[in-house]
């Protein structure tokens, strides 16, 4: 009697034993598929949160080059496909958007900043519309006033978001990395928009300054990105193709650096050396796209 009752509790133990088990092999795909998506859209958000920096720098520069006679047509096009591009991007950020991965936001502290920025915007915007309907010294003037403060308020919602994804979602090597291979795209932009304003004299001086520094940043945040940073926590290339993909950008950076330099040493440039930097820099941004979205999906 004793012997069986032990049998049949063991018995039952074993059973409850491999019940939990089975449970676990269950739950456990679906909560670690569930992580990752958390992840993704986490990555995706810094991303083109990120991206909205280099749009910024992206309108300005394209209105200056258009008034400059740099590629008119072109370079009003693709103002305008930057200008939409933020716009549609700044609602996705705030309440989703399925087409450009982007899930609802839900933190009080990236709302906020998103929503200061998106009040910057509007003004900013009514000047880029000014403008691309009648280009002219006039709306330019407005769009170089106005640019800088959308720069400065979505690099603060980058950060608020590298700081809240980073915070046990996403390692914070990464997360950074992912927000400073980002900013590069921005600092391409901002450069040749400085180049360029230069020539209009809006406030030469001052954008000269300006230049020297964007310059000198960019230098710097790519050698951290190429080598790693761990005061930064900037991780070092985590793959081969990233990797490779900064020694491409390097390579093009190499060639403007110097251009650039010189104009903001006082240096004049006239059309069509402008036309050639404008060109360079296109080629530079579309690889430092390319290394940003082989950080998001590493």
């Amino acid at each position: 009697m004793f012997r069986t009752s032990r049998r049949g509790a063991f018995a039952f133990i074993l059973t409850g034993i491999l019940c939990l088990v089975i449970a676990s092999f269950n739950v456990g795909p679906s909560v670690a598929a569930e992580s990752s998506v958390l992840i993704e859209a986490a990555k995706r958000k810094i991303n083109l949160a990120g991206r909205q920096r280099m749009l910024s720098q992206r309108i300005a520069m394209q209105a200056c080059m258009a008034q400059s006679g740099v590629l008119v047509e072109t370079s009003l096009s693709r103002g305008r496909a930057a200008a939409d591009l933020f716009e549609r991007t700044m609602d996705g950020l705030q309440v989703g958007d399925e087409e450009q991965g982007l899930s609802v936001e839900t933190h009080p502290e990236v709302l906020s900043a998103l929503s200061k920025v998106d009040g910057l915007w509007q003004s900013y915007l009514a000047s880029v519309d000014a403008f691309l309907d009648q280009p002219g010294e006039g709306p330019l003037r407005m769009v170089h006033a106005r640019n800088g403060a959308v720069l400065v308020n979505m690099n603060s919602a980058v950060g608020v978001m590298e700081g809240i994804y980073g915070d046990g979602l996403i390692s914070p090597e990464i997360a950074g990395a992912l927000n400073i291979a980002g900013r590069q795209r921005m600092l391409i932009m901002k450069a040749l928009k400085e180049a360029c304003m230069i020539t209009r004299g809006f406030a030469a001086e001052e954008d000269r300054k300006a230049l020297a520094k964007t310059i000198s940043l960019f230098d710097t945040s790519l050698y951290k990105l190429r080598q790693g940073n761990v005061w930064d926590q900037i991780i070092a290339p985590p793959s081969f193709e990233i990797e490779m993909q900064l020694e491409l950008v390097q390579m093009i950076w190499d060639w403007m650096s110097p251009r650039l330099e010189a104009i903001a040493d006082g240096n004049s440039i006239d059309t069509d050396n402008l036309r050639a930097m404008a060109y360079h820099g296109e080629v530079a941004l579309i690889e430092m796209n390319t290394a940003v979205w082989l950080y998001e999906a590493f």
